[in-house]
């Protein structure tokens, strides 16, 4: 049964813990890189260096505004033994692939009136290709200050979401919108990186309202101390946000309440999520969440992604690589690496 690797990290600085995470990672970031080269040589007209200086032009900016997440970046190429270059280009993958963009992951957070003994979760399916399993990694960090993070990432990439010691916690998915553009904003998976090192709601928050972007993602964050979760629909220009309803938020890959900025056909998956959640309102669990996250209604638009399309490379079908539970109350996350209809969970503490 695939099961992901693991690894902790920490260090005095943000370099430090980039240095150690590129260390014991090296093996799976050259997995990672050769995979974005084979890809890149067959959907893009660029020549690798070309690739390779897009992704250093993001660099100006991370420094300027989330700075300890560029140390961290620079720690990763020094313990891998990469160059900058390459660890950008990974890390700067959603914005390289952008045009044209696929349908990827579903989320969901569950509040306290909705879950049953009043626990609070956060969820998500990740939905990518097959080629990245090979490289995908959990990973547990200490920063300088005390803060423990953990969740799931791409080896050579920044942490891509997951929840902090301080009862907070994000996902996110894939939104595609009319104002998206070749520019340079704060790359994603930076912003969700910086978002985890916050140790209040609002800071978060006031963060995801206020970074600039060229490009339009979706963030979901929960705070346990807060009883709270919030989505929040991000593009140029602008963001929406939605609140839960009875206790409930869930999304896919189109813009809800801004419908007519959306460049992507429309997803099924979030109103099959949420459905399928309000059926056990009140009752809900860990192990009720792993039964709605293995659905394959609408398939194969479903919950539960396999990779269908015989027309691509088996590397390059959708599929979902794994799905995450959150449990704050018990400060742990469930994890199934592959599709959860038929994958095994491990449960890693924070």
């Amino acid at each position: 049964m695939l099961h992901y690797p693991f690894i902790k990290v920490s260090g005095a600085t943000y370099y430090e813990i980039g240095k150690d995470y590129g260390r014991q990672a090296k093996d799976l970031i050259a997995h990672a890189i050769s995979d974005y080269k084979q890809v890149f040589a067959g959907s893009s007209d660029r020549s690798w260096e070309e690739i390779q200086q897009f992704a250093l032009s993001f660099v100006d900016i991370t420094r300027r505004v989330a700075p300890e997440v560029m140390e961290e970046v620079e720690g990763i190429a020094e313990g891998s033994g990469f160059s900058l270059a390459d660890i950008m280009v990974v890390n700067c993958r959603y914005e390289i692939t952008k045009f044209p963009q696929k349908h990827e992951c579903t989320t969901a957070a569950v509040l306290p009136e909705a879950a049953r003994d009043g626990k609070m979760y956060l969820v998500k399916n990740w939905d990518y290709r097959v080629g990245i399993m090979d490289h995908v990694m959990i990973i547990h960090i200490t920063q300088p200050d005390g803060t423990r993070i953990m969740g799931l990432t791409e080896a050579g990439q920044v942490i891509r979401g997951g929840m902090n010691s301080h009862g907070l916690g994000s996902v996110s998915n894939n939104l595609q919108s009319i104002y998206d553009a070749w520019a340079v904003g704060l790359p994603t998976v930076f912003a969700r990186r910086q978002l985890l090192k916050y140790k209040t709601f609002d800071e978060i928050k006031d963060f995801i309202l206020n970074f600039p972007r060229a490009v339009s993602c979706n963030i979901m964050i929960a705070g346990y101390k807060e009883k709270k979760a919030v989505d929040f629909e991000v593009y140029p220009g602008g963001v929406d946000m939605i609140e839960t309803e009875n206790g409930v938020v869930t999304h896919a890959n189109h813009f809800v309440v801004q419908p007519e900025i959306h460049a992507l056909q429309r997803s099924p998956r979030d109103a099959r999520l949420r459905e399928l959640l309000m059926k056990k309102h009140g009752e809900i669990d860990a192990e009720y969440i792993k039964c709605c996250m293995a659905d394959h209604e609408n398939y194969p638009q479903a919950l539960c992604r396999h990779p269908a399309d015989p027309t691509l490379p088996l590397g390059m079908r959708s599929c979902t690589v794994s799905n995450e539970i959150m449990d704050f109350e018990a400060g742990v996350i469930h994890i199934c690496a592959g599709q959860p209809c038929s994958g095994e969970y491990s449960t890693y503490v924070l």
